[in-house]
């Protein structure tokens, strides 16, 4: 492994929401408590993320036996489906990085079958999650999928294609957020995929 790419998580925690905020400038951002938001933005933004129905055969990585689509998940963890592939891993950290005003988050950590590859990703929120809420959504997020032996990520989300992260419940008292996520990224080529079914459950610190 590279050593110097074990610097990588932790300096992406204080980097990326500058990176973002350069990238994505001002896009309209989406928030309601109580109802279905998911339905009120289908058209369409979330639409435009559906791949073609070729892209949902190809096998993007290995099956990994302990990652089921069907397994509820635990706090710590997440999961998500590209191509014909299931992904799942764990979070080595969670947290606010945007300091008290709670607008921001960022989580990350390995693969379930491969601790060399993992998730990053950071996310604008509408509302600071100062309280319990649920139903937010916000369309400004940073999205990575790494591999220490590559010089390159496998996937990284761009500001010129839609990608998506729902808080569906989030637990003041406890700091449990529940929520999933989807979008186009992109392949170091230049080509794009489609995240889908994204999933994640991770206390904020």
């Amino acid at each position: 492994m590279n050593l110097s790419k074990l610097y990588f998580i932790p300096a992406a925690f204080f980097i990326l929401p500058i990176l973002l905020l350069q990238n994505m400038g001002c896009v309209k951002e989406y928030s309601y408590e109580g109802g279905d938001t998911l339905t009120m933005i289908r058209q369409p933004i979330l639409d435009s993320i559906i791949p073609p129905p070729d892209a949902d055969t190809i096998k993007v990585f290995p099956d990994c036996s302990l990652c089921n689509a069907e397994d509820d998940l635990s706090v710590g963890t997440w999961s998500f489906e590209t191509g014909s592939s299931y992904v799942c891993g764990t979070t080595t950290s969670s947290g606010f990085f945007g300091g008290y005003s709670k607008l921001d988050i960022t989580f990350f950590g390995p693969s379930a079958c491969s601790q060399d590859t993992g998730l990053v990703m950071s996310v604008f929120l509408p509302v600071p999650l100062d309280r319990s809420r649920s139903n937010l959504i916000a369309d400004r997020a940073a999205f990575y999928y790494y591999d220490h032996n590559a010089p390159n990520d496998i996937f990284d989300s761009q500001s010129e294609k839609p990608f998506i992260v729902t808080v569906q419940e989030f637990n003041i008292s406890t700091g449990i957020a529940t929520g999933t996520f989807e979008g186009t990224v992109f392949k170091p080529n230049g080509d794009t995929a489609v995240i889908k079914e994204g999933r994640y459950k991770v206390q904020i610190k």
